[in-house]
């Protein structure tokens, strides 16, 4: 069974959290589905048809999730959802998967929407100084002022995603590029730290539903976006199928150190391992959300100044040209 479809507009936070209620009032699974797929319409409505079916044929959630299109459910959700049956603890393990979604979307936003306000200051940056020039000599010329910046802008933008394109299509580029992104100053650090969470956050959502250390680590590594941290992370899965204890395997790790690995060797030594992962996510989240705050504010300055600096040169532009033509009448 495949949609073969995106899940981009699956709202798995909300899909989760129904579920687990349902079930957690005593419907059974396939009503459950039932109710809430009569509330959802497109591909998650037929992701959950698919669902039904599954379970109708005699399969277990996580064997109708496995058949469905990899692009529905990732390896992490199975594992949870596998977890979860197997111990009769699923809607708990449901609402895990709920909060971790939850967690992820509320980062992303905040991470992604320091950038739209200083994207918006610098288109009009770009338009405001050319509005004398759509009054006073219309619509061409004035669209004459903007178009080549915002021409040079966007081929920009796309040339970035097309080498990035480029790039992700060849492995050893790839990690070439993402082991160059950790060493840049600030930018490096924040690439860490959000690697950091999205490891954390899995490892625990997985380790806390029953999953076992080595699966929950090589799980939870499936998720992190950089490739050498990922290289890192199979490394520490080889070396934990050999016997090495979670803070023994992580003990060299460049990126994993400081609080969230002091919380991990706390969190093995006491059997709190969720807890204090999901303490210190949290903590690293607050972290980021900060950097993430400071750079909507400084992005914003620098256009202003950019703005700044571009309306005196146009104003200069406009009167050197005035005088210029006065002195010629004279």
């Amino acid at each position: 069974m495949s949609t073969g479809r995106s899940t981009r507009s699956f709202d798995k936070k909300v899909f989760y959290r129904q579920l687990s209620t349902l079930l957690s009032a005593g419907f059974p699974l396939s009503s459950a589905l039932l109710h809430v797929e009569e509330g959802t319409m497109g591909t998650p409505g037929e992701a959950i048809s698919l669902l039904r079916a599954g379970i109708g044929s005699g399969q277990s959630l996580a064997g109708a999730m496995s058949a469905a299109s990899d692009s529905l459910f990732t390896p992490l959700e199975k594992g949870v959802v596998e977890a979860g049956e197997a111990s009769g603890n699923l809607p708990e393990s449901l609402a895990r998967l709920a909060e971790y979604f939850e967690f992820s979307t509320s980062f992303k936003k905040k991470v992604g929407g320091g950038i739209v306000y200083p994207a918006i200051l610098i288109h009009l940056a770009v338009i405001i100084p050319a509005i004398p020039v759509l009054v006073l000599r219309g619509l061409l010329p004035f669209l004459a002022r903007i178009i080549p910046f915002f021409s040079a802008l966007y081929l920009c933008i796309f040339g970035l995603v097309f080498i990035s394109k480029r790039l992700n299509s060849s492995p050893r580029l790839s990690e070439k590029r993402d082991f160059l992104l950790l060493g840049i100053p600030w930018l490096g650090r924040l690439v860490k730290k959000v690697e950091t969470i999205r490891f954390l956050k899995s490892f625990s959502t997985l380790y806390s539903a029953g999953v076992g250390v080595v699966r929950a680590v090589e799980l939870a590594g499936e998720t992190t976006g950089n490739i050498s941290i990922k290289k890192d992370i199979s490394r520490a899965v080889s070396l934990l199928k050999k016997g090495h204890s979670l803070s023994e395997t992580f003990s060299g790790s460049e990126w994993l150190t400081g609080a969230p690995y002091d919380m991990l060797k706390t969190g093995e030594a006491s059997g709190t391992m969720d807890e204090c992962l999901n303490r210190v996510a949290s903590y690293l989240k607050e972290e980021a959300d900060a950097a993430a705050e400071q750079l909507a504010r400084l992005l914003p300055v620098a256009v202003y100044l950019l703005a700044a600096l571009y309306i005196a040169y146009t104003v200069i532009r406009f009167y050197s040209g005035y005088f210029r033509m006065f002195d010629s009448l004279m």
